[in-house]
């Protein structure tokens, strides 16, 4: 009888979970608040501790030896999502570098009830993945990069599935501006026993401009664009920032979804600082479409060295 109660719980669950066929849609969100203030444009983003989750090949293209950071997510405020995410990367040599991280997303407590419909017990679906990439530059300002990801989602008592995935990424950069290429969670579905989803597969170009305004002025924007392999979905991003001094980080971005896809369309808002290596960031939403992203926030904290 609990298996039954287990399976009800499941299915309604997965009901609720949007673009189609798919799971662990977490995977599709960004840790990085600076990237999440940009409209979601990692593709070209600034090379920073959550480059990992960006475009691992930007590691390899750091004016600094690495970087360390955390950050924490409140994802849809209507349902208390939570996020939370460690990542850092190392240069090994000149033209090597090695990134590690670990993402957890925690789902709002759902009850657990019987046919009869009476509740019996609540539980909390909890989603992570680990994940390593390497880098490698191919010219001086060029370069490729790939990360794999171990997933677990368990979404039930008894409904727990494991995957594999990989991202590639490709950046070059000549001079002021920027050229990203990634294709990411490209691997194995997930099989809680009642059948398999897919990952949140997609692909994304974007470009970027870095403009310097005197000794301590500089702008920064930038575009992209995407594609939801599993659920046929267009994705569009932009974002500018405005930087002082590189201490100071003024960010707006918007991004573009589809919701009957599942993909949400929102602003965004940032504010940074960073002093001797240490940065602090936040980032606020603006959910459109009658999404629930509004008051959506992450901060992070990082340490460049």
């Amino acid at each position: 009888m609990k298996r039954i109660y287990s399976s009800l719980f499941f299915f309604f669950l997965m009901c609720n979970i949007p673009a189609f066929g798919q799971s662990a849609s977490f995977l599709g969100l960004w840790p990085d608040a600076a990237t999440l203030a940009m409209g979601g444009t990692g593709t070209v983003a600034t090379t920073g501790a959550f480059s990992l989750y960006n475009n691992t090949a930007a590691t390899v293209l750091s004016d600094t030896k690495g970087a360390l950071g955390a950050s924490y997510t409140l994802w849809q405020t209507g349902r208390t999502n939570h996020l939370a995410a460690l990542s850092g990367f190392s240069m090994l040599g000149q033209k090597n570098a090695i990134s590690l991280g670990f993402r957890s997303y925690l789902h709002p407590v759902s009850e657990l009830s019987n046919p009869e419909g009476n509740v019996t017990d609540t539980y909390k679906p909890l989603e992570f993945s680990v994940d390593l990439g390497y880098a490698y530059k191919i010219a001086e300002n060029f370069s490729a990069g790939a990360t794999l990801h171990y997933i677990r989602s368990q979404m039930g008592p008894e409904h727990a599935g494991n995957a594999f995935a990989a991202d590639l990424g490709l950046l070059y950069k000549p001079g002021f501006l920027s050229i990203g290429l990634t294709a990411k969670n490209l691997g194995t579905k997930i099989n809680y026993g009642y059948g398999a989803y897919h990952l949140p597969a997609h692909i994304e170009l974007g470009t970027g401009a870095h403009m310097a305004l005197g000794d301590k002025h500089a702008v920064h924007a930038v575009l992209q664009g995407g594609y939801l392999l599993a659920t046929g979905g267009f994705t569009a991003g932009a974002g500018l920032e405005y930087l002082y001094g590189k201490v100071v980080a003024v960010r707006l971005g918007g991004h573009y979804g589809n919701p009957e896809k599942g993909i949400p369309s929102y602003v965004s808002a940032g504010l940074g600082f960073c002093l001797g290596g240490v940065s602090l960031q936040g980032t606020w939403l603006l959910g459109l479409h009658n999404s629930l992203l509004t008051n959506s926030f992450t901060i992070g904290l990082g340490w460049a060295f």
